[in-house]
């Protein structure tokens, strides 16, 4: 019966799992509320009010079905209340994969990945947000079958390989999730060599089959099937870039430097997160040498210089996407992988047993301090959210009086064919100047309006203000730029920033 086995599985939930769940419902819907109660579009929400997300030209070969379990309507509160289900059983999973045992350490873990800003900027995405967030599940789940059974690798290869086909940045996030958990097991649970090889040989099979299932797919799409592969994020270049190794480092160097602490190494003013991200590295570095001195690791030379290898190397691996293709971006919605620099203090903290001086003071010091990050997340996508919205509204207010300007314009017909030309430009000092301060790079939700090719004006006009209009071809619309007719209209909202001439409007927005 129903409740019978619906009775079994409540009773095979385990404390921790619930915990996990729990709290990742609570921080996720506060955090989150807003955006999931409000539409705000962006540039691409624009255009995609319903689309299948079939994008297989971007390797996304499951975005499609998965973002399709909420239908393919952007649907914000139920897209975000998906979400929030996805990412709290992620949180289970990595409680289950961390082998996390304190309460406080299980909800520090789940307020941390809810809140993380790759989350809050990928739901300035909300029509597709939902597919991301079961990408970063299946990825979870990967790690949790291949940790815990002998050939688990097998099924956790296939459930990675569709979480990679959702997002390939969910390659760095699981190298990243791998090397802390190797890093707990070498230092906090003194795993014997031989024990370690055989978790590294499972991941390193997972890794690999999950990858080569992909490759042949990506080779299957482009030659069996035709399909022609994106320039977006040098998709189509990769392993053809020229860039030398010392370059990708670099890349590596600078995107690291430019996540965590840009307000000290450009001339934007740095903040608490940024203040925060030092204590994080300070915290890092303390409780890797508290235990490889408490647990004398340093008797055990293989061991230990597996763990700094490890340690050394995490940037590397979220970042490793420079070494698939140095066309390669990085920006908020790629980086869930730095996640882990966060996590590896929680690790050390769900670790400490000993009563001693040190360790009360690292615990004291972990926990308030990621209470204070994970608070501060939560102000950067409120803050994210603020600017969404106002950048909604300037647009439409900016559309709306655009549309009164072309009503009332003499010699627009039905017939009349349209062209936006330029760029307009909205000064707010909060969207252009306070809030890019105050808060990382939030992919999707900076800037001041999301108006920006002919395409929105015509996708906001059809569908916030039921109006088609005629739109001239790009060739044309690069013609008349270079024109001296162009040169000779004044920018809006001068009164010959709106001209007619023959059957075809000309809206000069910027230069």
């Amino acid at each position: 019966m129903p409740e019978q086995l619906m009775a079994k599985w409540l009773h095979a939930i385990k404390p921790q799992w619930k915990v996990a769940f729990i709290s990742s419902l609570i921080f996720g819907f506060l955090t989150h509320m807003y955006i999931f109660t409000n539409t705000l579009p962006n540039h691409d929400g624009l255009v995609n009010g319903y689309a299948t997300q079939e994008k297989f030209s971007l390797g996304r070969f499951f975005l499609s079905p998965f973002s399709g379990i909420s239908s393919f309507f952007d649907l914000p509160w139920i897209n975000g209340s998906l979400s929030i289900l996805y990412l709290a059983l992620t949180a289970v999973a990595l409680t289950i994969f961390l082998n996390l045992k304190k309460k406080i350490s299980i909800v520090l873990t789940a307020g941390l990945l809810v809140t993380f800003p790759t989350i809050s900027s990928t739901f300035s995405y909300m029509f597709t947000a939902d597919g991301y967030m079961f990408g970063f599940l299946l990825t979870a789940l990967a790690l949790v079958v291949t940790k815990k059974y002998k050939y688990g690798f097998i099924p956790g290869a296939l459930l990675f390989y569709m979480g990679v086909g959702v997002y390939q940045a969910n390659l760095p996030l699981l190298l990243t999730l791998i090397a802390i958990f190797l890093i707990s097991e070498i230092l906090c649970h003194r795993i014997p060599f031989n024990r370690l090889t055989v978790y590294m040989g499972r991941f390193f099979a997972l890794t690999t089959i999950a990858m080569a299932l992909y490759a042949i797919t990506f080779k299957l799409y482009t030659n069996f099937f035709a399909g022609e592969i994106s320039d977006y994020q040098g998709l189509n270049k990769i392993g053809s870039s020229s860039a030398t190794i010392s370059e990708r480092f670099t890349l590596i160097r600078e995107s690291f430097n430019e996540f965590f602490f840009r307000g000290f190494a450009t001339d934007v003013p740095f903040n608490l997160f940024e203040v925060l991200n030092v204590f994080v590295f300070i915290l890092i570095i303390i409780g890797f040498f508290w235990f490889i001195f408490q647990n004398k690791i340093y008797s055990h030379l293989p061991n230990l210089v597996t763990a700094i290898l490890l340690l050394l190397s995490l940037p590397l691996l979220a970042y490793c996407l420079y070494f698939v293709s140095s066309n390669v971006i990085y920006h908020m919605l790629m980086v869930l992988s730095l996640l882990s620099f966060y996590l590896l203090p929680v690790v050390f903290y769900d670790n400490f047993s000993k009563p001693n001086i040190s360790s009360i003071i690292l615990s004291w010091s972990t926990v308030l301090l990621t209470l204070l990050i994970v608070f501060n997340f939560a102000v950067i996508a409120n803050i994210s959210y603020f600017n969404a919205n106002l950048k909604y509204e300037r647009s439409y207010a900016l559309l709306n009086r655009i549309l009164d300007r072309i009503e009332t314009t003499e010699g627009v017909t039905q017939e009349s064919r349209f062209a936006f030309l330029g760029r307009i430009s909205l000064d707010s000092n909060i969207s252009d100047t306070l809030v890019p301060e105050n808060i990382p790079k939030m992919t999707g939700s900076l800037g001041s309006r999301f108006l920006v090719a002919p395409y929105h004006y015509n996708a906001m006009l059809k569908e916030y203000f039921g109006i088609s209009l005629k739109m001239i071809s790009e060739e044309e619309r690069q013609k008349l730029i270079k024109s001296d007719l162009y040169d000779e209209m004044e920018v809006w909202p001068a009164a010959n920033s709106v001209k007619v001439v023959g059957n075809t409007v000309l809206i000069k927005l910027g230069e």
